[in-house]
């Protein structure tokens, strides 16, 4: 039976939480909020070329469009110079809610709470409803408020003018450097990340690359998960047929007959949202990591939203490397892409919030299918709580029909960024901080 959908493309995610981490549309170097349930982030102009036919210098240029200095970042929402950051400060003073109210409310039984139109002084971010709910509560919010500090100077920055040089990512790996995934640090510095001169950039880089490294760091030879660190024996079963495909095409590299006869990697995002609207060129991060293998993307999910201005269904980013997007459920356009192979097929499910309520519905049929196909499927959460909800969620709906490949963990490969809710600023977010897997179960033949 020939294989369908190769061609195809796909992007989209199934519902998930209600904790969904807000994000900053970027518009040439300013930001501009848009006021949706979802909030995702696109540093699509921040990779554009600047236009022919200016011959100043890039420090003009950025002198002339620099809104804030470096050691001027700080600023309390509602006197920011940046319109979009005042803009977000009024989405929160209207649509959030003071801590010490709720609490109040749950302790007292009074059904009123007042919004937060005060302004923390040390984060600027408008976190209760009077400077006397905000001193009631200092203890609780100090164990926040360093976090939105940083969190307030990154967004500034992001859209004070300057050029963001660490977003001048490397190109392909020489053949005889090795690349080290233990961590951000390792691999920054291995794959030769030179304009990361700051905390700040790391941070800044990692938001957008967590999604390609993740990938690459889940399937690379050189993987951060191995057998006795959380890799199980069946796991280890099913990573060593994905990457006796990379090796095959290792090995091929110089046999141009062997190149055409190559069965692409396929790799699903499924309930794709944020992964599916970031510059297609960001997924070259990963095309260096496996420089041999051609790679096909699928991004799947009735939720596709493919990058800002960008109506293609199919995406050439090199001769190696194709994004594809389809707007549906996986369970429904499952024979758009069967059949399907361990060898050349892996599945990533980034923060799907499969047991939540909104959203368990809609992913369980997903996640039968998945079951059947016996490939390894990769699943992440936002924070432990979030990760170890969706893990209890599928050994109860799934329990006697899955086996483990990589046991829950922390993912060296998270975004270094922690993302706050608009309505409740206690409630945050780190992307692909926690990350799985799991395959549906091999039963073994025994003879009599």
């Amino acid at each position: 039976m020939p294989r369908h959908g190769r061609h195809g493309v796909r992007i989209g995610r199934v519902a998930t939480h209600g904790l969904e981490p807000p994000g900053i549309h970027m518009r040439q170097t300013l930001g501009r909020y848009e006021i949706r349930t979802r909030r995702y982030i696109s540093l699509k102009s921040l990779f554009t070329p600047s236009p022919p036919n200016k011959p100043t210098s890039d420090a003009e240029r950025s002198k002339k469009r620099s809104l804030l200095k470096p050691g001027d970042l700080f600023h309390p929402l509602s006197k920011s110079p940046i319109k979009e950051m005042r803009e977000k400060g009024r989405l929160i003073q209207a649509h959030g809610c003071c801590p010490t109210c709720v609490e109040e409310t749950s302790a007292k039984g009074r059904a009123a709470t007042r919004e937060p139109m005060f302004e923390c002084p040390e984060c600027g971010y408008p976190t209760h409803c009077s400077e006397e709910h905000w001193q009631a509560d200092r203890e609780q919010h100090a164990q926040l408020c360093t976090h939105l500090r940083e969190a307030n100077e990154d967004e500034h920055d992001l859209r004070s003018g300057r050029t963001l040089r660490e977003f001048e990512f490397p190109s392909a790996q020489l053949p005889e450097v090795v690349v080290n995934l233990s961590n951000w640090d390792t691999f920054m510095y291995t794959r030769s990340f030179t304009n990361l001169n700051s905390d700040r950039s790391i941070r800044h880089v990692s938001k957008v690359l967590t999604y390609p490294i993740t990938i690459g760091a889940a399937l690379h030879q050189y993987s951060p998960f191995i057998l006795g660190k959380g890799l199980t024996p069946e796991g280890l079963k099913s990573m060593t047929a994905l990457r006796a495909t990379i090796k095959e095409h290792d090995l091929a590299r110089s046999d141009k007959e062997l190149v055409m006869q190559q069965m692409p990697l396929r790799i699903f995002i499924l309930g794709a949202r944020a992964e599916a609207m970031l510059p297609p060129h960001l997924y070259l991060q990963l095309a260096y990591l496996l420089p041999n293998s051609p790679i096909h993307i699928y991004f799947v999910g009735p939720e596709c939203i493919p990058a800002s201005e960008e109506t293609r269904s199919t995406i050439i980013v090199s001769s190696r490397l194709a994004l594809k997007y389809h707007k549906g459920y996986f369970h429904d356009a499952i024979w758009n892409f069967a059949p399907f192979d361990p060898f050349t097929d892996v599945f990533f499910l980034f923060s799907p919030g499969m047991s939540h309520p909104r959203s368990h519905d809609g992913w369980h049929p997903t996640v039968e299918k998945l079951l059947e196909t016996k490939c390894a499927v990769f699943g992440t959460g936002f924070h432990e709580r979030d990760m170890n909800a969706d893990v209890e969620g599928l050994v109860k709906d799934f329990g006697d029909k899955m086996d483990w490949l990589l046991l829950p963990q922390k993912n060296p490969f998270a975004s270094l960024k922690r993302d706050f809710g608009i309505r409740n600023l206690r409630e945050w977010a780190i992307a692909n901080w926690g990350i799985y897997a799991f395959r549906g179960k091999r039963y073994e033949v025994q003879s009599k």
